[in-house]
């Protein structure tokens, strides 16, 4: 009697299929023909991730193999043991070709496939059943494509990014760097808050928070925002504690205009690669580095060693959920709880931020009669999105707000008292308070504003600072001297010294567009030429 539990052959017509636990994995008619129909008809470029969902028999890998183009890749995938341990008799002579990932290996994939991006030679994932064996686990198969796409989308959006800002990015870095022994280290506000704190961002749902909750006493709260949020909460007289800003352009001051005065004593709370024109406009005991790694960079290695970078957050890409992640950090036990608002990821439309934010102020200026206040074309750009508010009324994302409100939902769940105040926007996955009902800790004391010890220390940490500037100096004087000057090195000596140096000064090329990697080519050595000046200049 054939055990149903256990895949094994079955003879048709047209050769043969698998039955496994009451069911037929191919067709009972032609096993081979659906998939090498769809195959037949696939189209394939340059750059695929080819990943093949149980295999099974591998009918129609031939056919597959014949149509790669260049940089093409296939991986064979099966979740189900019985299946693996049955498919890998008809994989032997595919050994050396494609690999074979069991259940195990598959929760590996999307960090291999995360390596596998860094080359620049992989740009999507398509996914190919060759079995309904891939309905024993479809929920798993699911996820693990939209995760393996999910990570190759990434890279590719953040290669944008860095081509469009990576080298304000790395300008910032180094004149913030100089900056960096004289301010307060941000690791004294760890674990010290402890009364509520509050995080602001910029969404309109700040302007409805304080309609509705106009005796609220905020004093009794330890108040955090994002840095366009800062004006709106200094025009409605609420003293704010903690500014954070992440934001690498200049434009990005003025959203502290009118903001810096003797009164307003709060704290710059700034990335590494933030606007380096911050250190002009406050002192330096008022700003507090984090460091937020934008890409893989060996200085990052460089400074990290020698005990010289400051606290890292992962990229969130909004200083919204940077300011929530730090404010978790700052309270003093689980126990002190953290309210957000303002963190929407949506807008209405005809209104984009709350008032008296950078956007809208910048709206009311450029006004006519042509140019209305409400910026109705916003919410109707390309590829946004109409979603449904907390509040169940209609409201306006974008595929970046989105994935923002994605990673909320995926990193900051699990927090213990983490509390939502906004009515409005996207809905997040952490419990909703209303303000109304909270009854404020009151007596706290407030936290203290003695620097001198903190500086001093921060003086002793980073005192290689300088020395590692210096040493970069003249690494970079050595590389221009290499790729300018003629040398008495054979041409094999000559690029195993470029290419040393290079590689580890990766800030000179990663924004270029094909700068994901070194390329010891003519183009790439003159373009690389003539960042080594700028940097120079900048050190």
């Amino acid at each position: 009697m054939i055990d149903q539990q256990k895949p094994c052959l079955v003879q048709t017509k047209q050769g043969f299929s698998v039955s496994y636990k009451e069911r037929l994995l191919y067709s009972k008619y032609d096993p081979q023909k659906n998939i090498i129909n769809l195959i037949n008809n696939l189209e394939v470029l340059d750059g695929t991730i080819f990943l093949i969902f149980s295999p099974c028999l591998f009918y129609g890998i031939n056919e597959l193999k014949n149509k790669l183009t260049n940089n093409c890749l296939i991986i064979a995938c099966e979740k189900d043991e019985s299946l693996y341990n049955f498919s890998k008799e008809y994989y032997t002579s595919l050994k050396n070709e494609i690999p074979f990932l069991c259940a195990s290996d598959l929760l590996k994939l999307p960090e291999q496939i995360n390596e596998l991006c860094k080359s620049g030679k992989y740009k999507r994932i398509i996914r190919i059943d060759f079995s309904t064996g891939v309905q024993f686990n479809q929920q798993f198969y699911n996820d693990l494509e939209e995760s393996c796409k999910n990570i190759i989308q990434t890279f590719w959006k953040n290669r944008v990014t860095l081509i469009k800002f990576g080298r304000k990015y790395c300008s910032n870095l180094f004149k913030n760097l100089k900056h960096l022994p004289e301010t307060s280290p941000i690791e004294k506000y760890f674990k010290s808050i402890k009364k509520p704190i509050l995080v602001f961002g910029a969404g309109e749902s700040i302007d409805y928070f304080f309609e509705k909750n106009a005796d609220l006493i905020l004093s009794d709260f330890y108040i955090l925002c994002a840095d366009t949020a800062l004006r709106p909460l200094l025009d409605r007289k609420i003293k704010v504690d903690g500014v954070f800003i992440e934001e690498a352009q200049s434009v990005i001051i003025k959203a502290f205009i009118g903001c810096c005065t003797e009164k307003n004593d709060f704290h710059i709370f700034a990335g590494l690669s933030a606007a380096s024109q911050l250190a002009s406009i406050f002192s330096a005991k008022r700003i507090s580095f984090f460091t937020t790694q934008f890409t893989d960079l060996n200085f990052f290695n460089k400074l990290k060693d020698n005990n010289c970078l400051p606290p890292q957050n992962p990229p969130f890409g909004s200083v919204g959920l940077t300011s929530v992640y730090y404010a978790l950090k700052f309270r003093e036990n689980e126990n002190i709880p953290v309210y957000i608002c303002g963190l929407d990821f949506s807008f209405s439309v005809g209104k984009t931020h709350a008032k008296s934010t950078l956007a809208s102020i910048l709206r009311l200026q450029t006004t006519t009669r042509i140019n209305q206040i409400q910026n109705i074309a916003s919410a109707f750009s390309y590829g946004n999105i109409f979603e449904t508010g907390k509040d169940d009324k209609p409201i306006v994302s974008s595929p970046t707000l989105i994935s923002y409100a994605q990673i909320f939902n995926a990193f900051f769940p699990s927090e213990k008292n983490l509390f939502d105040f906004s009515e409005k926007g996207i809905k997040l996955q952490i419990k909703h308070k209303n303000p109304e009902k909270l009854l404020s800790e009151k007596g706290k004391e407030k936290l203290s504003e003695t620097f001198s010890s903190e500086i001093n220390e921060q003086k002793q940490n980073y005192s290689k600072i300088n020395n590692i500037i210096q040493n970069e100096k003249k690494e970079l004087k050595e590389l221009l001297s290499l790729l300018t000057t003629k040398t008495e090195f054979s041409e094999a000596e000559l690029k195993e010294k470029i290419e040393k140096l290079a590689l580890e000064k990766e800030y000179l090329y990663l924004y270029f567009p094909d700068g994901y990697c070194f390329s010891y080519s003519q183009s790439f050595l003159n373009r690389l030429r003539t960042q080594i000046d700028y940097f120079l200049k900048i050190m």
